[in-house]
């Protein structure tokens, strides 16, 4: 529509790229511990722009593949593990979405945390 812009979609900031990898690497571990090995590979990113939420698993981001967003803001006032614990919540909403379930925080959401 005339007027209005689009935001080009985010990515990672090039001081950020060490934090996006270690939650990659907690994303497979979680996989194996916690999912049985059964939850695709997604990118991780760590956002700059989130301010309101700790982290946002999104099925399908512009046309492309699944992602985690995990906020940067997050990551620096509660620390890393506190981000593990917003990785591994953001996974339970991949299971629910990979298992063709709603995306929600309801009874299913609360049975596999």
């Amino acid at each position: 529509m005339p007027g209005m812009e689009t935001r080009a979609p985010e990515r990672t900031h090039p001081e950020d790229e060490a934090i996006a990898e270690q939650l990659a690497e907690w994303h497979t571990r979680f996989n194996g511990e916690r999912f049985a090995a059964r939850l695709r590979p997604v990118p991780i990113r760590v956002s700059r722009r989130m301010v309101r939420r700790l982290g946002h698993y999104a099925p399908g981001v512009e046309g492309g593949g699944a992602e985690i967003a995990i906020s940067a803001r997050h990551v620096a006032r509660d620390g890393f593990a506190a981000a593990l614990e917003t990785l591994l919540h953001e996974m339970v909403h991949q299971w629910q979405h990979e298992q063709g379930l709603t995306i929600d925080h309801g009874a299913e959401f609360r049975r596999k945390c």
